[in-house]
C-alpha cells in the first residue's frame, strides 16, 4: 500500500489545512493503513486563507456587511451624520424660517458604484413618498437599498428633529461613494487566471422639510431665453483698432 505523501503526490494535492498544518486527508476520501483520516475543519475569520486571495479580507468576498455585524466594519459616516449636530443661530423676525434637514448614509454595500449612481440620480429632487414608490417598482437589487436608508431617514427626522409630518420631506441630497473593493482570483485555462473585483458602495442622502421645488436642475433655456443672451451678447461686442 502506498503511503499517505506519495498519494497526496500522485493526486497533485497541494492543498493544507492552517489549522493544524497537515495536508487534507479526507478531500478524496483517503485512506492512510486503512483508517479513514477526518479533518478538523474551521472556518473561522482567522482560519480561512486560499487561493482565492491571500488578503485576510478574505472573508469579505461576496459578503452583506449589514447581515453581519460580528465582521466590524461600520456601516454608516460619522463625517456625514455630523451635519446632524449643527446649530444654528436663531432666524430673525424678517427671515424665513430654516426648514429641516436630516443626513443619512449606509457603508459598505454589496453593490457596484457605477448601477448605484443611477438609482441615487434618479431620486433627487423628488418628495420622499415619490421616491419610495418609484424604488417599489425599480428592478435593480440597489433600489430595495437606498428604499431602507430613506425609511431611516424618515424615522430619525421625526424622533431627533422635531419633523411633524414624515412625508413632508424631499430627497435635497442622493449620491455614492466608493467602499472596500476586495480582490480575488478567477481560474482560466492553463496556468492563466485574471483577478475579480468584489465591490462595494457607500450611499449618502439628505432630506429637507418641505415641498420639492419644480426645477431640481436649471431648467433647459427657451426660446425666448435664447433670443435675449444672443442680443445680450451681440450688444457686448468690441470691434478692435475701432474708435
Amino acid at each position: 500500500m502506498l503511503c499517505f505523501e506519495q498519494c497526496l503526490a500522485q493526486l497533485s494535492l497541494t492543498i493544507r489545512c492552517p489549522a493544524i498544518q497537515q495536508p487534507w486527508a479526507s478531500v478524496c476520501g483517503l485512506q492512510v493503513c486503512g483508517v479513514p483520516q477526518t479533518v478538523n475543519l474551521d472556518t473561522s475569520a482567522t482560519q480561512l486563507r486560499g487561493v482565492h486571495t491571500a488578503s485576510p479580507l478574505l472573508i469579505f468576498r461576496n459578503t452583506e456587511f449589514e447581515e453581519r455585524p460580528d465582521f466590524g466594519v461600520k456601516m454608516e459616516s460619522k463625517k456625514w451624520n455630523r451635519y446632524n449636530t449643527v446649530v444654528y443661530p436663531p432666524t430673525e423676525q424678517d427671515e424665513s424660517i430654516r426648514p429641516a434637514e436630516v443626513c443619512h448614509s449606509r457603508f459598505n454595500m454589496k453593490y457596484s458604484p457605477k448601477k448605484m449612481w443611477y438609482i441615487a440620480v434618479m431620486i433627487r429632487g423628488m418628495s420622499v413618498d415619490e421616491a419610495m414608490k418609484q424604488l417599489s417598482f425599480y428592478r435593480r437589487k440597489g433600489a430595495k437599498q437606498v428604499f431602507e436608508v430613506l425609511e431611516e431617514a424618515q424615522e430619525i427626522a421625526v424622533r431627533d428633529h422635531n419633523v411633524e409630518f414624515k412625508s413632508n420631506l424631499w430627497i435635497c441630497d442622493s449620491f455614492v461613494g466608493k467602499g472596500r473593493v476586495v480582490k480575488g482570483i478567477r481560474k482560466h485555462m492553463g496556468p492563466r487566471y485574471g483577478i475579480v473585483h468584489y465591490r462595494y458602495v457607500h450611499y449618502f442622502v439628505r432630506l429637507r422639510e418641505g415641498k420639492p421645488p419644480k426645477h431640481y436642475y436649471p431648467p433647459p433655456p427657451t426660446g425666448h431665453d435664447k433670443m435675449e443672451e444672443y442680443i445680450r451678447e451681440q450688444r457686448q461686442r468690441r470691434i478692435i483698432s475701432s474708435l
